[in-house]
């Protein structure tokens, strides 16, 4: 054992230093007995696999080709057990906070209007974020809906009347 510039001699008996010797010949006899499997195992496999291509780098400038006006990141969550709540983005700041829906394309029975936010952190202003909930709802049905009164329709199938959800929050 090396501390600093001196060697430290320590005693080892007879038969401790025999198990050392042991463990080592085991140890080595180990090592070339694995060792060229791992080769193997490495040369077969550097065979079969062919590296693709890098990919083209995607640079995303924040616009598409849509209307400011149109929704962004559509997202619905089931409030109780016949409401929805469907939350949106637009980049348009003047647009409602209303999502026209019903159950046939592009003919809209009912209309619920909700609230928005916005947030900025640093530098960066979010769009107008949208959390409109509609209903009561009827089970099992499919509904068309359009958010904030223009844009592409989207479609959503409400659960049956027995989903059996029932779950209790406790806190402060």
């Amino acid at each position: 054992m090396h501390v600093g510039r001196y060697v430290l001699f320590l005693p080892i008996s007879i038969p401790l230093r025999k198990k050392m010797e042991k463990w080592r010949v085991f140890s080595i006899f180990i090592f070339f007995l694995y060792f060229p499997r791992v080769l193997l195992v490495q040369l077969h496999a550097s065979e079969e696999y062919a590296r693709q291509a890098p990919r083209p780098i995607i640079v995303n400038t924040g616009h598409h080709d849509r209307s400011e006006s149109d929704p962004q990141q559509v997202h619905i969550s089931l409030v109780g057990k016949d409401h929805m709540r469907v939350s949106f983005v637009t980049s348009d700041q003047q647009v409602p906070s209303t999502v026209e829906y019903g159950k046939t394309p592009g003919s809209y029975e009912a209309s619920a209007t909700g609230e928005h936010t916005q947030y900025t952190l640093f530098t960066y202003t979010s769009g107008k974020i949208h959390h409109v909930v509609i209903g009561p709802l009827e089970p099992r049905t499919t509904y068309h809906y359009r958010c904030g009164g223009s844009g592409p329709e989207f479609s959503l199938r409400t659960p049956t009347s027995t989903l059996p959800i029932e779950f209790v929050v406790v806190g402060k």
